[in-house]
């Protein structure tokens, strides 16, 4: 059930991804007038999306950590920092930290690592093609 739950919270990743994308492609539309404004604005777009992101998952363990069967976070006081830093580090990490989860909460932390990474390299390439097609109108 855990790998069920950290499938859907990925695939809902991937669908908000998407369209964040689809925002910053328009709002970058004219790379070629502005090079700079566009890589610019492609990178402070995707620091927004990715800690929005973060933040879904953070609430995401908020509300699965009420539901004790899944497991625990150990040395985790629940706040919203602790939250926040815990999926931040799933997120742009293997999920290597101080906080260790025991029982099947893993396999969504796993899945959430699995998603960070794919997001990740996703933006790259897409500021990677902002970027050439900026440079292209220089």
């Amino acid at each position: 059930m855990a790998l069920l739950i950290g499938f859907g919270l990925v695939t809902l990743l991937g669908i908000i991804h998407h369209f964040a994308l689809l925002g910053l492609r328009r709002m970058t539309a004219d790379a070629k007038e502005h090079p700079n404004r566009a890589i610019i604005t492609v990178f402070i777009g995707l620091l927004a999306i990715h800690l929005a992101e973060i933040l879904f998952f953070a609430g995401a363990y908020r509300v699965l950590l009420d539901w004790t069967w899944l497991g625990q976070l150990q040395e985790l006081d629940t706040s919203w920092n602790e939250l926040i830093y815990f999926s931040g580090i799933n997120f742009t990490t293997l999920g290597y930290a101080q906080i260790e989860a025991s029982g099947p909460i893993r396999l969504i932390n796993m899945t959430q690592s699995l998603g960070g990474f794919m997001i990740l390299t996703w933006s790259a390439t897409f500021i990677y093609s902002v970027w050439k097609k900026a440079l292209d109108g220089l």
